[in-house]
């Protein structure tokens, strides 16, 4: 018995052995990926900071492989939700022709991990005059008169807005997933979603008899036509199929997400030719733990009023009335995305006049624009930097 014991605490003390050395060599790995990606380029550029705006300490990071070389301000998605963790493995893919920054927006990523507790109330004003100040800073801080605005869904309509209002500052705006407003995308968002399902509804085989009597009742155009005017305000149309399609769907959801998968009724699944986890891992910027902390953010409550502010329909939410710019406009889109509706940003990009301007596709759905990152790259060569 006392030869059986001794091996089993020779079999536990070999186990937890192999289990620390896994552990520190898994440590000194990440050490060693974080260290190279700490190396400044010669020639170039690689820093962190935090800027005073309007209040808040904003974080900002500048990479690039040579520090003559324009300058791109990139503008992430939410608005709130910051990708910072680890969207430099795709956006230092550009580093040879350009000095890019990084910024986490207002109570965002590493700003929102600096300013804790702060409640101040987020208005488009507050974040037009941000962009505005944080802009300012980066021409000041690397020597330039203008630079390139990148932004992506939310993104998107901050950043053209800003290159619309700001010719001065901005020699070129690339648009990822571009929204046109986000009133107008909500609506063919939303319409789009809701149609969708009502139609698996009328077609899938998981309705009792009863309910299938029920979903045969749900007129399409009747409900497309019931949501379109009731984001507007009041409508006389009929809400009997909004409580059926309602009624149904409550009933049946994860069958109805199923079933639109399987259908490819869907938004289709973002598909990364970078290797987030690897990124995330080797981030110079973030421990796991803060990283973890961002990524889990929930940043609607924060945002509730800016949400709700450009959510109502207005001249000062969307962009289709501007059709005069002083700098070139380019928009990668992707083909299935549900959310930025890719057919109203090229229609909209056919309306305008600029000094010049270019379309181009990823497949896939929402955020493919930049997961798609070796597109994305090829793309602004192709079609930017050529022009």
């Amino acid at each position: 018995m006392k030869r059986i014991l001794n091996s089993v605490i020779k079999i536990i003390k070999w186990i937890v052995v192999i289990v620390l050395s896994l552990i520190i060599l898994f440590l000194a790995v990440v050490y060693i990926g974080k260290g190279i990606n700490h190396i400044t380029p010669k020639g170039g550029i690689n820093e962190t900071q935090y800027v005073e705006v309007n209040g808040q300490e904003m974080w900002i990071s500048i990479y690039g492989k040579d520090i003559n070389n324009p300058v791109l301000l990139y503008l992430h998605g939410g608005p709130g939700y910051s990708t910072s963790y680890a969207d430099y493995a795709i956006l230092n893919k550009l580093a040879d022709d350009y000095t890019i920054v990084n910024w986490d927006q207002r109570s965002s990523g590493r700003t929102c991990l600096r300013n804790p507790g702060d409640d101040t109330e987020i208005t488009l004003d507050l974040m037009r005059s941000d962009i505005d100040v944080i802009t300012d800073y980066i021409l000041d801080y690397l020597g330039k008169d203008k630079l390139t605005v990148m932004g992506i869904s939310w993104g998107s309509f901050y950043g053209i807005d800003f290159a619309y209002n700001h010719p001065e500052k901005v020699e070129c705006y690339i648009g990822l997933n571009q929204t046109v407003g986000y009133y107008k995308d909500s609506v063919a968002y939303s319409m789009s979603v809701w149609i969708r399902m009502a139609q698996c509804l009328k077609e899938a085989d998981f309705l009792t008899q009863e309910e299938r009597e029920l979903a045969d009742q749900i007129d399409l155009d009747e409900l497309r036509q019931y949501m379109a005017e009731s984001y507007v305000g009041e409508t006389d149309v009929s809400d009997r199929s909004k409580n059926l399609f309602f009624q149904l769907y409550r009933a049946h959801i994860d069958e109805v997400q199923k079933y639109m998968k399987d259908h490819g009724l869907s938004d289709p699944v973002r598909e990364c030719d970078v290797n987030l986890v690897v990124a995330i891992l080797f981030c110079p910027y973030y421990s796991l733990w803060e990283s973890y902390r961002v990524y889990s953010y929930d940043a609607d409550d924060v945002y509730n009023g800016l949400i709700m502010e450009t959510n109502m329909p207005g001249e000062d939410n969307d962009i289709l009335g501007r059709t005069e710019y002083q700098c070139p406009v380019y928009f990668f889109l992707s083909e299935d995305d549900l959310t930025c509706d890719p057919d109203m940003a090229q229609m909209y990009l056919e309306s305008i006049n600029a000094p010049d301007k270019g379309i181009g596709y990823t497949a896939g759905g929402h955020g493919n624009a930049i997961y798609h990152s070796d597109e994305l790259v090829a793309f602004i060569h192709e079609e930017v930097l050529e022009n």
